[in-house]
């Protein structure tokens, strides 16, 4: 799998789970958009702009768009390291900030708030801090956008991409928990939060006469966000064909509305597991979206992996007390989707360990 795609051949990858996912666009024109990071975590490689270089893409000058859809350790982790690659890039956050994310931006110290979350504080600073730099070059504009319900992220050459979400409330909800949060800090009572699904970015793309609908972790609710939100105010005119399924393919991420309104039949639908704690997705999950479409892949099996020969030899050195470790990410696979212009049927290619999902 080392061939690049034609000029007018949209292609979509699914890389994971690794720590984290990953979502790389073609878009035609040797143009592309890579959202969220995925790392090897044996190879300490990002997923995504590995397989570019395999395939003789030029990042530095032919991504388009860096999106981080949401502040979560297994889908913003390495994202900084990402945008450096990618120079070109202008990198879209959520218009509806958690904490680690506004203090960064506006390059505030993380003791102000003695719940920040060290690991999400230091890469979005490494991020804005990108983004500045990067200023000076675009005459004092900032390489970045805030998506929201509705925000055209890039329109032009055949090439239209919309954010759904974060909603109108979800961001007023996300205001008052920051107002909350530095309250708090002047006292000792505990911050308001807010779970980051909730401001996840769902994005819609249509590129030549393809459409993909990629709906990162975004859940079904709380009232006035979510799919709910999204489905309320958005009714394309052309349905989409090839679906990223929601939060690792989770119950709390699936609304009838989205199979109904936003999709084609029989979509090709794309997941990665997550395997920390309860894996997902889980058996009943499973029987749910393949009784959608006939077209849905994973990444790897949601079982957890084998230990590698390391972790092992670890394991037997550290004896009965680490008897039952495991390692919850394993190396992570590609589903590559690939379709060009006037054909309908996209031609799937799976890496090791990706595979067909089965309700069983």
């Amino acid at each position: 799998m080392v061939d690049a795609p034609a000029q007018d051949v949209i292609e979509v990858s699914i890389f994971g789970p690794g720590k984290g996912e990953s979502i790389l666009v073609h878009l035609g024109r040797n143009e592309w958009v890579i959202v969220d990071s995925c790392i090897s975590p044996r190879t300490r490689k990002i997923a995504a702009l590995e397989y570019l270089d395999q395939i003789g893409v030029d990042a530095s000058t032919q991504v388009r768009l860096v999106v981080a859809t949401h502040a979560h350790d297994d889908h913003f982790a390495g994202i900084s390291r990402v945008l450096e690659r990618c120079e070109a890039a202008d990198f879209v956050c959520q218009s509806a900030l958690v904490k680690e994310q506004f203090l960064a931006l506006v390059e505030m110290d993380k003791r102000l708030h003695p719940e920040v979350r060290k690991r999400a504080f230091a890469e979005y600073s490494r991020v804005f801090e990108i983004v500045r730099e990067r200023a000076t070059a675009r005459g004092g504009m900032l390489p970045l956008k805030f998506a929201s319900q509705e925000r055209i992220l890039l329109d032009g050459n055949g090439v239209r991409i919309l954010a759904l979400s974060p909603s109108d409330q979800a961001y007023a909800q996300s205001m008052q928990v920051l107002a909350d949060a530095f309250a708090a800090a002047q006292s000792s009572r505990k911050g308001a939060n807010i779970d980051p699904n909730e401001l996840a970015i769902a994005l819609w793309i249509e590129a030549g006469d393809k459409t993909v609908l990629l709906g990162a972790d975004l859940l079904r609710g709380p009232a006035g966000c979510g799919w709910g939100a999204v489905l309320s105010f958005f009714r394309p005119a052309t349905k989409a064909t090839v679906y990223k399924v929601a939060h690792h393919g989770s119950v709390n991420a699936h609304h009838d509305g989205i199979w109904e309104e936003l999709l084609a039949a029989d979509p090709v639908a794309l997941l990665a597991p997550y395997r920390p704690g309860k894996p997902v997705p889980g058996l009943d999950d499973r029987k749910r979206i393949c009784g959608l479409t006939s077209k849905a892949y994973i990444t790897a099996k949601p079982d957890l992996p084998l230990p590698s020969k390391e972790v092992r030899r670890e394991i037997a050195d550290l004896g009965p007390l680490a008897r039952n470790a495991r390692e919850p990410w394993g190396e992570p696979g590609q589903v590559r989707a690939r379709c060009g212009p006037d054909h309908t049927d996209w031609d799937i290619h799976l890496v090791h360990p990706a595979r067909a999902l089965a309700s069983a």
